[in-house]
């Protein structure tokens, strides 16, 4: 009642007890003093940023880049198979009606005080889940006057933030839900659904690399 109820009923918009147990499962419990969110061995950011990860990732003769340009179904005769990372529920036209999902609404300000660390959460009943002064983390440059951007995040429902899609609300009803929309998606032999949209699943980073490169490995082995 101190410290999880309050982040997560307003995080999530509804009671703890309401969810399913994974979601409550993410949180650690510590027996020790060890402060970290995650205690993996090695934890880091890339060297030149996520823009030049990406770049180098996307820099390949075999890949064209579209932005701005909204998926549409008769694009699927040009492609032999397609990934979609997009909401489920919307591409079969929310036939069975609208997974729920969380938003955020991001909040700047300038401060010219540091925070005490680069990620405060606040576990109380504010609107505020947790705010973020960008110029304490690891690779990032220096503040170019006295100011710092200080942003702070705001939970909403999806309906309050339409196609900003964060975080799956996860409960019996939406599992449910979700299992019919994958039922017909495994009637489609050329569309194969990726990403949390996709798999309606709250996905860290090391896990989505991972689950996806999967995905990748299996429709080679399954094609080649």
């Amino acid at each position: 009642n101190i410290f999880f109820r309050p982040y997560t009923k307003k995080m999530w918009g509804l009671d703890p007890k309401d969810l399913e147990v994974s979601i409550g499962a993410r949180l650690p419990v510590r027996t020790n003093k060890d402060d970290r969110y995650f205690t993996d061995t090695f934890q880091a950011l890339p060297d030149k940023g996520y823009e030049e990860l990406f770049k180098n990732m996307l820099n390949h003769k075999n890949i064209e880049v579209e932005l701005n340009s909204v998926f549409e179904k008769s694009m699927e005769k040009n492609f032999n198979h397609c990934f979609l990372c997009m909401p489920i529920d919307s591409y079969f036209d929310f036939r069975f009606g609208n997974l729920p999902y969380r938003s955020l609404i991001f909040e700047e300000q300038a401060s010219n005080t540091n925070q005490e660390a680069p990620q405060i959460n606040f576990t109380d009943y504010s609107k505020y889940t947790r705010k973020t002064q960008w110029n304490l983390l690891p690779n990032c440059s220096k503040s170019k006057n006295d100011f710092n951007t200080i942003t702070y995040e705001i939970p909403c429902d999806i309906s309050e933030n339409p196609g900003e899609y964060y975080y799956p609300v996860q409960t019996k009803d939406s599992k449910s839900l979700y299992r019919k929309y994958v039922s017909l998606a495994n009637q489609l032999d050329n569309i194969t659904f990726c990403g949390r949209t996709g798999l309606f699943r709250y996905i860290d980073m090391v896990p989505s690399v991972t689950m996806h490169l999967d995905i990748a490995q299996k429709y080679l082995r399954n094609n080649s």
